[in-house]
């Protein structure tokens, strides 16, 4: 009788204990997030209002670019490729000469959630994605324009036709979603090019350009589809979802406005 009722309470228990991990793995997620956001602010302070780089195609080295010292951080994820150094090289988030917020971020902890479980293989190891972190691609002094029409924000100045309050800078992002620093919103087509971090409990941290920082609960199964654990078998990306989707409207709504 004892133990059958030790069961239930376990049963009873170990839902809201999981609930109550979730919830501090995404506090420890904004707080890394806000650190990120005051370094982003320290950056423009320091370089004439210009928000630090966010060009997609030099950040991984592709169509001829060259990496270097031009964005916020350097690099192209992808676990589901062995030996990737990329996926665990930490110099290309805090090394000066590859990440332009490196010497205000300071802690490779910082990049990493630690609710991510996708491993990358290296060297005949298993070791976790440096980063899960990623950046509004409306944003930053050299980013590359995903749609015509719409505004992009270089500069810290240039952030107009939507509240700074609202302007979405920084994201937590889903660690088989991935890839380089460009966290992408399509505003013309009905997708989610880049998918967002839902596993703690369905939400995850994002921060804004007046600085503040929340906990946002993702709503469509599209980005809450189920978390991977160990080798990567899908990369997830570019989902077809229809115009009224809770979280393309959103996301929309915080990425840039029309010209």
């Amino acid at each position: 009788m004892v133990i059958a009722i030790i069961a239930v309470l376990a049963a009873l228990l170990l839902p809201v204990l999981s609930k109550a991990k979730a919830r501090a793995q995404v506090t420890n997620c904004m707080s890394h997030l806000k650190q990120f956001q005051l370094g982003w602010h320290l950056y423009a302070d320091e370089n004439r209002d210009f928000i630090a780089g966010n060009d997609w195609q030099s950040e991984a080295g592709v169509n001829g670019a060259t990496r270097g010292n031009l964005n916020w951080v350097t690099g192209w994820l992808d676990p589901r490729q062995a030996n990737n150094t990329d996926n665990t090289n930490t110099a290309l988030l805090l090394d000066s000469q590859w990440a332009q917020l490196g010497p205000y971020s300071k802690s490779a902890d910082l990049y990493h959630c630690t609710a991510s479980r996708v491993m990358a293989k290296e060297g005949g190891a298993d070791y976790p994605v440096a980063r899960t972190v990623s950046m509004s691609g409306w944003m930053g002094c050299n980013t590359t324009l995903w749609n015509p029409g719409y505004e992009v924000f270089r500069k810290t100045t240039d952030i107009i036709g939507i509240s700074p309050s609202d302007a979405l800078v920084f994201i937590d992002e889903r660690d088989d979603s991935i890839d380089d620093g460009y966290f992408a919103v399509d505003m013309l087509v009905d997708q989610i090019v880049d998918i967002p971090a839902g596993y703690h409990a369905g939400a995850g941290a994002v921060t804004f350009a007046d600085g503040h920082a929340e906990i946002h609960r993702w709503r469509s199964a599209e980005v809450l589809e189920r978390q991977q654990f160990g080798v990567e078998t899908k990369k997830h990306e570019y989902v077809r979802v229809s115009p009224d989707n809770q979280d393309l409207v959103w996301l929309r709504a915080h990425a840039t406005a029309v010209k």
